[in-house]
């Protein structure tokens, strides 16, 4: 999820939402997309804020801060080099 705000900032709840939603099957009826539990979004993005990797941004949704990129940075680098 870090990873998805790193490349879109602004992103929130119900940004995730839809993201990680999919198929409704509604029985008998035809399938409909339907958005994902906001609770899940909420929580990771709650503990991400305390480890310091997304703050709120006062335009909307959160953002990405510079130890959080830096920390994403370093893990992509550590994955180009094993590959």
């Amino acid at each position: 999820m870090s990873r998805k705000i790193y490349m879109r900032q602004g992103l929130g709840v119900g940004g995730f939402r839809k993201i990680y939603g999919g198929r409704k099957r509604n029985g008998s009826r035809p399938p409909h997309f339907c958005k994902s539990s906001g609770s899940i979004a909420r929580h990771i993005l709650q503990q991400l804020q305390t480890m310091n990797i997304v703050d709120v941004d006062p335009k909307g949704g959160r953002k990405i801060t510079s130890t959080g990129r830096r920390d994403l940075d370093q893990v992509a680098g550590r994955i180009l080099v094993t590959a």
